[in-house]
């Protein structure tokens, strides 16, 4: 039985080590409880499962896209740092630049997200990233 752990945990271990992997640094503009908009310093990281989906974390929660139409990418999130809560997010994004070369590829991305539950329910975070992949 330790040798099937053994072997399950290597396994799981290297579908996230040969997986792509991008860190994203930005800028996220919110409309706050006074209508004002306010911006905060964004980071995250995702992980492909496959061609077509990813899952990390940006900002404050984790969120998880699917390709969309049209090159975009729709996303669904949870954050358990919202006041009074849990909250979800509904958005989506999309990268205008990408780089095409060996090793470190970048690119350009804007994010709409939507605040579904939680006290926040109705707001929206605009975010505009710059992200590192390999």
């Amino acid at each position: 039985m330790k040798l099937v752990t053994k072997l399950t945990v290597a396994a799981t271990l290297a579908t996230f080590m040969f997986a792509g992997v991008n860190l994203t640094w930005g800028n996220s503009f919110t409309n706050s409880a006074t209508d004002a908009l306010t911006a905060t310093n964004s980071f995250g990281v995702w992980l492909d499962v496959n061609d077509s989906m990813s899952f990390g974390w940006e900002g404050t929660g984790v969120k998880v896209g699917f390709d969309g139409p049209a090159g975009m990418q729709m996303r669904l999130g949870f954050d358990p740092n919202a006041v009074a809560g849990t909250g979800t997010t509904v958005g989506m994004s999309r990268s205008w630049w990408t780089s095409t070369g060996d090793g470190w590829g970048t690119d350009l991305s804007t994010a709409l997200d939507w605040t579904m539950t939680g006290t926040n329910q109705g707001d929206f975070a605009l975010t505009m990233n710059l992200g590192f992949g390999f």
